[in-house]
């Protein structure tokens, strides 16, 4: 999910400078001689993990399917999933813009603050309630999905420090918009905005990719049979120490 804001603010600061050709380049070095670098502040939250054991198998599959699907993989049709990890990112983006006049007839637009947002919620758990309590593929499956839920915090995690330094980088590669007067500011400032948020964008949609193709292969068909042959190994091991009592 992906929220992007702007704001454009008027500034009743005005700087004049005298030029008979003025060049765009050069005024825009004059505006971000006179004015502050923006202010740059970056949210994250693991939100508040549940847990839900009423679904069943048949729940499951579908949804593992559909997880499946947009990778563009084919869950096996003999392989039922007794566990499942659901977690929604949200991305916010919100930049506040100024303006201020660099020389008669030409406006500056700059950055003021920029806000970011990139963190999970309603993060569940689902364990199949077809499973009795306890038992090994019980334990199975919840190590795994909590496994997929600490894959998250851990992607998160690396990947905050990245994204505070392209945020905080933004300015100093993108900069400022100078225009002549007269123009459309609203659509100016859109501009600005766009080419603010689209590198950050950039960055969180490789994100994205990057830790599903990571929890892919804990849910790969490999990882699957191993659970499989644990329980099963469990399971006989438990049925020839009651033979022998």
């Amino acid at each position: 999910m992906k929220k992007v804001f702007f704001a454009l603010i008027l500034s009743l600061f005005s700087v004049n400078f005298c030029f008979a050709d003025e060049n765009i380049a050069r005024l825009e070095e004059e505006c971000k001689s006179v004015i502050n670098k923006p202010k740059v502040k970056v949210l994250s939250s693991y939100g508040k993990l549940q847990y839900d054991f009423t679904k069943d198998n048949a729940y499951l599959k579908k949804e593992t399917e559909k997880k499946y699907n947009e990778q563009n993989i084919k869950l096996q049709s003999d392989l039922t999933p007794v566990g499942l990890t659901k977690v929604r990112d949200n991305f916010e983006f919100n930049m506040n813009i100024g303006q201020i006049e660099v020389s008669r007839g030409y406006k500056c637009f700059y950055p003021e603050s920029i806000e970011v947002y990139l963190g999970y919620s309603f993060p569940v758990i689902y364990v199949s309630n077809e499973l009795k309590k306890d038992s090994c593929m019980y334990k199975v499956a919840m190590r795994h999905e909590k496994t997929h839920m600490q894959m998250y915090i851990d992607g998160l995690d690396y990947f905050l420090p990245k994204l505070k330094r392209t945020v905080k980088g933004l300015y100093d590669n993108i900069g400022v918009k100078v225009v002549k007067s007269g123009i459309n500011y609203e659509e100016v400032a859109r501009e600005l905005n766009e080419a603010y948020v689209s590198v950050v964008e950039d960055k969180v949609t490789k994100w994205r990719a990057d830790i599903a193709k990571e929890q892919m292969k804990l849910d790969s068909l490999e990882h699957y049979v191993l659970e499989n042959l644990i329980c099963e190994e469990e399971e006989a091991f438990i049925a020839e120490k009651q033979n022998k009592e």
